[in-house]
């Protein structure tokens, strides 16, 4: 909404704005902000360790499938696939972050296609496009084996990132955490930033080769521990 517009506005209508641009608009703390902005960008980068492991394996054109204007098979080079399309998303990342956080700054909404990405769109679509296009390429398929670490790593980003700032009222929280009083918000800040960087080490160790069992074992391990300190402080 333009700032005349606004001007032209009541005091209640400023405040049903102002809460409707603070509910749907995605506002986090200036301290999540920044967690959230490192993880999401480590998160778009991590298949090019894929990358790198399997480099030997991929051609060094990669037809894509797609067609270019001239109707041949929009190609792309190896290292495009590798490092610029991981790229690309760190760089769309970074710019949904600062959007979000402009759209904050002011009370004002964001568009509806930066309020559909969020904070999290481009780590999945880098996680699980970058990454299968690399398997594909190399005719290793897209195994369940991998996915399924994938997705559990991605969760564990999203809960994590969901507890950082985690109210009491909230449907997914430590509800057990109440009875602590006050150490709710530094337990649910230990759960947020353990699964969160429990969820980074479980999609690296999979684009690493990590054997899939191991890395199940491993995202549980991440998830349980925070819930046992909490419980049991």
């Amino acid at each position: 909404m333009g700032k005349k517009k606004r001007q032209g506005l009541s005091a209640e209508q400023k405040q049903a704005e102002a809460e409707a641009a603070c509910a749907l608009g995605k506002h986090v703390s200036k301290q999540k902000g920044r967690i959230l902005l490192a993880a999401t960008l480590a998160a778009c980068a991590l298949p090019i360790l894929l990358g790198v492991r399997i480099w030997d394996a991929i051609p060094e054109i990669v037809p894509t499938g797609l067609l270019g204007p001239d109707g041949k098979d929009d190609s792309l080079p190896r290292v495009i696939v590798v490092f610029g399309m991981p790229g690309l998303m760190c760089l769309l990342n970074l710019i949904a972050h600062f959007q979000l956080l402009f759209n904050q700054k002011h009370m004002t909404m964001p568009s509806r296609h930066v309020r559909l990405v969020g904070r999290m769109g481009f780590p999945i679509i880098s996680v699980l496009f970058c990454s299968g296009l690399m398997l594909q390429a190399a005719n290793m398929g897209y195994p369940l084996t991998f996915v399924t670490p994938c997705i559990l790593g991605l969760a564990l980003l999203l809960l994590g990132a969901h507890m950082l700032d985690c109210p009491e009222n909230a449907r997914v929280s430590l509800r057990f955490a109440l009875e602590l009083g006050e150490a709710w918000k530094p337990m649910h800040d230990l759960a947020g930033k353990s699964w969160i960087v429990g969820g980074l080490l479980v999609i690296g160790g999979v684009m690493l080769g990590a054997g899939s069992i191991v890395t199940v074992i491993a995202a549980l391990a991440v998830f349980i521990i925070p819930l046992l300190i909490a419980r049991f402080r």
